[in-house]
């Protein structure tokens, strides 16, 4: 049995592997085959050898450490902030009514389209990159949040009712549970929305250090490997953080499940 799920694991990390490497080859032989040229698409080789010279100094660790806190500092307040607001709409049909109509109608804009007026507001300081990033991951979990409550299926609401659970006790045993794989869903795209962000909020609104402000560099300078490893870094850290999140929200939901017992 164990060998049984090792070769289905190998085999799943197989074929998860296959298209980066297939791509990873094209791109090798595209560069090779001098279909472009090496200032404009940098080979594989070069981006590595990049990676090699930037991991050597502290300087990178320091951007790479910067971009991290930015992220998740907006993260975390767009989450609780989104998630509240969320439950709030979920649970009150007058709440509803007075928010959901401006709230969708402000959704509607493009987050870079804040930054112009987050930065005549607060300026060139960290506020506005961490408020821009929290804003993207405001939308999404409030949808889910709000969805996932509305979606409850009225059985449990009837049981809760014969057991008479009221108040907290009906929001935090019945309704947020029964919820629970929506918020999961808007907690992913929150995250993804926060780091699809922050390279807009580093570079439009400059700072000292940031994987976007190397980015910015390796454009400045023409310096097509120090661009595509910059962006090869935040979707590496941006895929690893949402592989975790969601290991340890599939454990939280595990842990928390509906109980068919009250």
């Amino acid at each position: 049995m164990k060998r049984l799920i090792i070769n289905k694991r190998t085999k799943a990390v197989a074929v998860s592997v296959t298209l980066p490497v297939v791509l990873l080859i094209l791109w090798q032989l595209f560069t090779c085959g001098m279909f472009a040229s090496f200032k404009l698409v940098p080979s594989p080789c070069k981006v590595l050898n990049t990676f090699v010279i930037l991991f050597s100094g502290p300087a990178f660790l320091h951007h790479i450490a910067a971009s991290l806190e930015r992220v998740m500092s907006g993260f975390l307040i767009g989450i609780v902030t989104g998630f509240s607001f969320g439950l709030l709409m979920g649970l009150s049909r007058t709440a509803e009514k007075i928010f959901a109509p401006s709230f969708h109608a402000v959704r509607q804009v493009p987050m870079i389209g804040w930054i112009p007026l987050i930065i005549m507001w607060f300026g060139m300081t960290e506020l506005p990159r961490v408020l821009i990033i929290s804003i993207a991951a405001f939308y999404p979990i409030a949808l889910n949040t709000f969805a996932g409550v509305r979606n409850v299926p009225r059985h449990y609401l009837e049981l809760a009712a014969v057991y008479d659970y009221k108040g907290w006790k009906l929001i935090r045993r019945i309704i947020i549970p029964a919820a629970l794989p929506s918020i999961i869903t808007g907690i992913t795209l929150s995250l993804g929305m926060s780091w699809a962000i922050l390279m807009a909020a580093e570079i439009f609104i400059q700072t000292e250090f940031g994987i976007g402000t190397q980015i910015q560099m390796g454009r400045d300078r023409f310096n097509m490997a120090l661009v595509v490893a910059g962006i090869i870094t935040v979707g590496l850290l941006g895929f690893s953080m949402t592989m975790l999140v969601e290991k340890l929200a599939k454990a939280v939901e595990r842990e928390r499940g509906i109980r068919t017992e009250l």
